[in-house]
């Protein structure tokens, strides 16, 4: 005997599942069932989706696979068709910049959505001789996510793609096709360059992750999506370079940025949408703040009007500047511009990239992709904690970005222990204990640098690569900071911390 669910029915759990919504806020259940007379039918499930959402995310399942209960997905919004996947997925995200592949990135409209359901398979009774209806059970839920909602563990997994802590290895800046970034196309020619070479470099340098940051849009977002599931060993992160005529700036943990191009945005929005993103739990970056602007390169020094608090990490080192000088340290440097913020009591991080345009490009034209590359002590390989250690300054640069070099250390005060990226507080001048560990740089210069620019050389790494050295304290000083650089046999930078912070 057939047991449909009826109109009635389905009302019902409709309206079940909007007063679910009033009590969590976020989340839309939908259940049902399906019988034999459903077979080779389609059904239409609508579901009410508030203003301010920004984000769907859609679980599906049903108890009937064992009987080869065969269920395809579709979704419509109030503006029409968004795409359907048929049997093969049973989790969609649809959003403004990016989508599940087969469904249409675009913004998440109020009104009626529905989920379409279609059955090419459903068996009408089991094969035993009373011949009992079978009856399968289907659950829809619908997560809506707003805009204050915080970042999700990445923007396209479900969770960390690598567990435990770590130091993982990284480029956060770099371009393809979908800005300026290009490369030899198969016959020769110089054309727009497609994002999986870039994917594809980074994990020929062993990077673990790698951050796509084309120039004022978020159009590339929709092809990390679909290249995250094939490359599983290597964490891809989307972010914006925001290309102002008075900086540039990369933003990370943001879905997009409507009002920058705008001819009230651009250089007058960066005060704005900064604070915007660390609410939403993303990252700031200034890039390559050293650089002169000029034809060359238009807007690529800093000299926007901001709230430095806003800013969560500055980019010190940078792969064009570092291939025209051969050193991290050359005339563009941005690490004395960081000093001075240091030195101003902004508690900013700095981070290195190759501002990658050419994944494919020989050494003499551009330095490879991860060169330098940012190291993160994270507690997994996702987002939000990669996000969370640069935050707390949990990271270091490697400016020949090797795959061994690691740098770490500490400050003990009247026996308090504060590690790289933390802050310490001192009573007076009481002494300061640095305690510093190295790995890969054996032999080389460790050099403290301090507040105000001040440089001691604590000569060559020793075999077990740790140092232990008291320092004085600047007792007259309200706040300073100490870091730490490896150089080499010519002085050129190797390695760089960020700071400890101490007060009193």
């Amino acid at each position: 005997m057939r047991r449909p669910i009826s109109k009635v029915l389905l009302l019902i759990i409709l309206l079940q599942s909007v007063l679910s919504v009033g009590a969590t806020a976020d989340t839309i259940t939908l259940v049902g069932e399906i019988s034999g007379t459903d077979h080779q039918t389609y059904r239409t499930v609508p579901f009410e989706v508030p203003s301010g959402t920004q984000r769907l995310r859609i679980e599906f399942g049903h108890d009937g696979r064992e009987l080869r209960t065969v269920v395809d997905l579709g979704v419509y919004g109030p503006n029409g068709f968004r795409g359907a996947s048929g049997s093969n997925k049973s989790v969609i995200e649809l959003g403004p910049s990016d989508a599940t592949p087969s469904y249409r990135a675009g913004p998440i409209e109020a009104g009626e959505w529905r989920l379409v359901l279609g059955f090419p398979n459903v068996r009408g009774a089991r094969m035993l001789p009373d011949r009992v209806p079978v009856i399968t059970r289907f659950t829809a839920t619908i997560s809506l996510i707003t805009a204050e909602t915080e970042i999700r563990e990445s923007a396209f997994l479900d969770g960390a793609l690598r567990s435990g802590r770590s130091w993982y290895r990284g480029d956060l800046h770099a371009h393809s096709a979908h800005s300026d970034g290009s490369c030899g196309s198969k016959s020769g020619r110089r054309v727009p360059c497609p994002v999986h070479l870039t994917v594809e470099a980074a994990r020929r340098e062993g990077l673990d992750f790698v951050a796509l940051t084309d120039h004022n849009t978020t159009s590339h977002f929709q092809t990390l999506r679909e290249l995250q599931p094939y490359f599983d060993d290597i964490l891809l992160i989307p972010g914006v370079e925001l290309t102002s005529f008075r900086g540039h700036a990369n933003v990370f943990g943001v879905e997009e940025i409507p009002s920058f191009f705008l001819p009230s945005g651009g250089d007058a929005s960066l005060p704005t949408i900064f604070p915007d993103v660390g609410a939403r739990g993303g990252l700031v970056s200034v890039n390559h703040p050293g650089l002169p602007s000029g034809e060359e390169c238009m807007g690529c020094g800093w000299t926007a009007e901001i709230d430095w608090r806003t800013v969560h990490a500055l980019e010190v080192v940078n792969g064009g500047s570092l291939h025209q000088f051969a050193s991290a340290e050359g005339p563009f440097s941005a690490i004395r511009f960081w000093d001075r913020l240091l030195d101003a009591g902004y508690l900013i991080m700095s981070i290195a990239s190759s501002d990658s345009h050419d994944p494919l490009a020989p050494l003499e034209r551009q330095v490879p992709l991860g060169r330098p590359r940012t190291v993160v002590d994270a507690d997994n390989l996702s987002q939000r904690a990669i996000f969370a250690a640069i935050r707390r300054g949990r990271s270091f640069i490697d400016v020949e970005g090797t795959r061994e070099r690691t740098i770490d250390f500490a400050a003990v005060i009247a026996g308090r222990r504060a590690a790289m990226g933390s802050r310490l507080s001192a009573v007076g001048a009481s002494p300061i204990e640095l305690q510093v560990t190295t790995t890969g740089v054996v032999g080389n210069s460790l050099i403290v640098v301090r507040s105000g620019g001040v440089r001691v050389n604590l000569g060559p790494i020793p075999q077990s690569g740790q140092v232990s050295t008291p320092i004085s304290s600047a007792e007259k000083v309200a706040h300073e900071w100490v870091r730490l650089e490896v150089l080499d046999e010519q002085e050129r930078l190797l390695l760089l911390s960020n700071p400890i912070f101490i007060s009193r």
